[in-house]
């Protein structure tokens, strides 16, 4: 397993900016979230705006020229006028849920490799395969949420998850009639250097290492190089594609969802 980290993309934490007394995730789910977005994104472009922690804007991110939109929610009418307001050029996405796929397999064509991409957002698994896609809605009554869970529920959890990746693989399979050389496979939240996953939505994924080799053997899929990364970072892969956003230098890439991503696509000179 490889983490995998690009050279142009700088990964970020958006959810913890800090707006009008409170942080991006907090207000979310708020009627004034768009507004509240844009606020954010007027005060990163300039360098202003703080986290309740007084961290500092990441150097990389004042003066971009671009924001680029995919996931779900950045398909919302509303958000997508209020967002249209933003002194940068904003660039949606032609393929806001599956724009990381395009990445995904031009990460594995880069290393003369074919085979598949995953995505697991917080609220569903997409596959993708040469010539199909596929989504896979996550079983909220197998795969729990929440903090604070007995050490024997993270278990049950971890158990739980494996078998979730290992069964959509083999549905995929066997509708695909092929089986993947190789996988790259995005996760939620942040990723350790040797591709441990952070914290997430999913009860015992943070901290699991052999979670994705594992699953990926219990498909009869066991040694395949396999590569993994941030679900904004994958969607930054497919956004460096785009010949929309070919003459920008600094792009900001964003993914709404259930969560909130972002990553900076930041071109060498």
């Amino acid at each position: 397993m490889e983490r995998i980290w690009h050279p142009e993309i700088v990964p970020l934490e958006l959810s913890d900016i800090w707006v009008n007394g409170a942080t991006l995730w907090e207000q979310n789910g708020d009627l004034g979230f768009a507004s509240a977005l844009r606020h954010a994104l007027e005060q990163w472009r300039i360098g202003e705006c703080a986290s309740p922690w007084n961290e500092p804007v990441p150097a990389a991110v004042p003066g971009f020229e671009a924001v680029f939109l995919s996931g779900g929610r950045s398909q919302d009418n509303a958000l997508r006028a209020e967002l249209s307001r933003l002194p940068s050029a904003v660039v949606f996405s032609e393929e806001p849920i599956f724009v990381g796929a395009r990445g995904g397999f031009e990460l594995l064509r880069a290393r003369d490799l074919s085979g598949w991409v995953a995505d697991w957002g917080q609220t569903q698994l997409k596959l993708a395969a040469p010539g199909w896609r596929r989504t896979f809605p996550r079983d909220g009554t197998r795969l729990h949420g929440g903090r604070g869970q007995s050490p024997s529920e993270v278990a049950a959890q971890r158990r739980r998850l494996r078998e979730f990746i290992a069964l959509k693989f083999q549905v995929a399979m066997a509708e695909t009639s092929q089986r993947p050389n190789s996988v790259v496979f995005a996760l939620p939240g942040a990723m350790a250097d040797d591709g441990t996953p952070g914290g997430s939505s999913y009860v015992g994924m943070a901290g699991d290492r052999l979670l994705l080799p594992d699953a990926l053997k219990q498909a009869g899929l066991a040694g395949l190089p396999l590569f993994v990364l941030n679900d904004a970072e994958l969607a930054a892969l497919g956004a460096l594609t785009d010949e929309r956003l070919a003459k920008f230098r600094k792009v900001l890439v964003l993914t709404l969802g259930f969560g909130l991503g972002a990553a900076l696509i930041h071109r060498a000179a």
